[in-house]
């Protein structure tokens, strides 16, 4: 690779680092803001795809130093793990719309005619 092929890479890197700070920052606000199940699974479920992403930075590297078998092992199990995580974090987000929109719809009124 050379330097110009490298560069793109750190910089998908560094966007995609930005906006999972991004979205962590809006579930912590979200959660603060209202605290229900919906929120909690949000929080939680992402929370765990910051430390899965973080963790599978540091493991490919050990597990580089170790062969291509452990790599590609190493790989395939943090993927299972951080989408785990994204999926708790997604029914966590259907439960808040459904909740959202829910009350949102018994709360309006009907004008009259």
């Amino acid at each position: 690779m050379n330097n110009s092929t490298e560069i793109l890479f750190y910089i998908g890197q560094i966007i995609s680092a930005v906006s999972i700070v991004i979205v962590l920052i809006a579930t912590i606000i979200l959660f603060i803001k209202k605290r229900s199940l919906a929120t909690w699974l949000i929080l939680i479920g992402y929370v765990l795809v910051v430390i899965t992403y973080v963790a599978k930075l540091f493991v490919s590297v050990f597990a580089g130093r170790e062969g291509m078998d452990t790599l590609l092992l190493t790989q395939g199990i943090s993927s299972i793990v951080q989408n785990l995580s994204y999926l708790i974090f997604a029914v966590g987000l259907i439960i808040f719309a459904i909740s959202e929109f829910t009350t949102y719809k018994s709360n309006t009124k009907l004008p009259k005619t």
